[in-house]
Parts: C-alpha cells; structure tokens; sequence
C-alpha cells in the first residue's frame, strides 16, 4: 500500500495516478478531499488530511493499519514555497513553513516506521526540491526548510536501511505545474527595502516555471524511487537540476554566489562601503 500526500493537483496527483494504475493500492490524500475525485474515480482509496494536524495524521495511519496491513511505501509530497525577503517574512510564517515542509513529513514518516520495521520492508520517498540544495535570494524561509528536510531523511536513510528500509529524496527545479498558486501573496513586500528583488524573483518564476520539466515526469521519477529494486537516496528531477547541483559543488563558493547575484540586477553590484567605516576599540574590555 502507497500512502501520497499533497494529491490535489501537481506531482502528487500525478504519482497517484501512476501508481493506481501499476497495480498499487493507493491512498491519495489532501487537505480538501473533494479536489481528489478524479483519483477516486481511478481508484484510489481517498481520505482528508492536512500533514500539519496531529490528529488526521494519526487517525488516518491507524485505520490504514487496521483495515488494510498497514503502509508499505509513504511518499511525502505536500509542501509549499514561503517566499519573502529574511528580514520582513513574520516569524509566524516560517513557523507554518516548517510545520507543513518539515514537521509534517517527519511526524508521519515515524508513524509509518514501526511497521515497516516489523515487516522488514518499506520505502520513504520525499518530494523534495532543488531548493533543497541551492539558494536564492527571497526565499529563506522555503530554503531552510527544504534543506532541513534533506539532511532529517539522510540521516533516516543511514539509520533504517538495516531494516529493509530505503529513504529517497525527489529534487525537482523547475516543474511545469499549479506550485507557483500555493504561495502566499508577496504584495506585502513590494514596497519595502526588497521590493526590487521581489519583483525579479517574481519575474524569474513566471519566466522559468512554464518552461520546466513536465509533472508526468516528475512523476516518473518518484515512481522509479519506489519501485527500483536499489533506489538512490537523491534523484534530480529536470535539466536545471541535473546541471546546477554538481556544479554548486564545484565550483567556488565567491563565484558561485556572483553567478547567482548576476541574475538578480538589483543585487548585481554591492553597495559602496563607507569610506570611513567605524572601528571597534580592541583596548576596552
């Protein structure tokens, strides 16, 4: 049984379907039911579930173990992009970040764990992003959480695989999918001190998004991490993800970032330093 969160619309829908029809029996699930039935006309078994309430995560695991054996494979899906400058996104809002992209993800994976021990067999596949990797300016609080999230799988997948257990992580760039309409409004920041980087941001995004690679295969790749016989920890999705993570870890971290800034013209060239800078007086203790 395949447990996939986040099946509304996207990479998780398309997963869900994939796996419905290779065979699988397939939970889909997504905080408004009602967006899943066309997967439930495909099949699927569908049931409401937000990653970040407690509750629904448990209750949803338990009636799985109950009437159907218990979840063989769990494919954290649901998430989305927090995006603002560091210094004005409301403490609040990384909170939500984290609880949906992170702690959601790691509640449910340990609820699933104890069977998957017991049986000796189970897979945790994780819709990660290239943001998990690379940084951009204006998106912090998403960063922080996808990068929080590849480094708690890493260490389940040196932890489970004694157990039969594989732990893959799904690094998308750019997907040619609805990702872009679960981000909060920006409004708010376009007039603050980062306005400019927020509407470059936002242009990039409509530039490069449209053009990325398409959610079937996406969708593709998730299933190969679940169904390979020795799945690989890490499976980039798209050429931008292919490319730019070798080369962030080749190339020179100054000239890395100045590839970087060279995208955002506002960020371009630093602002001149003060001639006089102030000086800390090292005599006064």
């Amino acid at each position: 049984m395949v447990l996939i969160t986040g099946c509304s619309s996207g990479i998780g829908r398309a997963v869900a379907l994939r796996a419905v029809r290779a065979g699988f029996t397939t939970v889909a699930t997504a905080r408004k039911p009602e967006s899943l039935a066309e997967l439930e006309a495909a099949g699927c078994l569908v049931r409401a579930l937000d990653v970040t309430d407690a509750e629904a995560r448990h209750r949803v695991v338990e009636e799985l173990d109950k009437k159907h054996g218990g979840v063989d494979a769990l494919v954290n899906n649901a998430g989305y992009g927090e995006l603002g400058p560091f210094e004005e996104v409301p403490l609040d809002r990384w909170d939500r970040q984290f609880q949906t992209n992170v702690f959601g993800p790691v509640a449910l994976t340990q609820l699933v764990l104890p069977g998957m021990r017991e049986r000796g067999y189970g897979r945790i596949v994780n819709v990660s992003s290239l943001a998990g990797k690379i940084v951009l300016p204006v998106g912090a609080a998403y960063h922080a959480s996808k990068f929080a999230l590849e480094a708690a799988m890493e260490a389940l997948w040196l932890e489970v695989h004694r157990f039969g257990i594989e732990v893959s992580l799904v690094l998308p760039g750019a997907v040619n999918s609805r990702w872009a309409d679960n981000v909060p409004e920006q409004n708010e920041y376009a007039s603050g001190a980062y306005g400019d980087l927020v509407s470059e941001l936002a242009r990039q995004m409509a530039e490069r998004l449209p053009r990325g690679a398409s959610v079937e295969y996406a969708s593709s790749v998730v299933m190969r991490a679940l169904t390979e016989s020795r799945p690989r920890l890490r499976y980039p999705v798209g050429a931008d993800a292919r490319v730019l993570l070798p080369l962030s870890r080749m190339v020179p971290a100054r000239l890395w970032s100045a590839w970087v800034r060279s995208h955002f013209p506002s960020i371009r060239h630093p602002a001149p330093r003060p001639v006089n800078p102030p000086t800390v007086d090292r005599t006064r203790r």
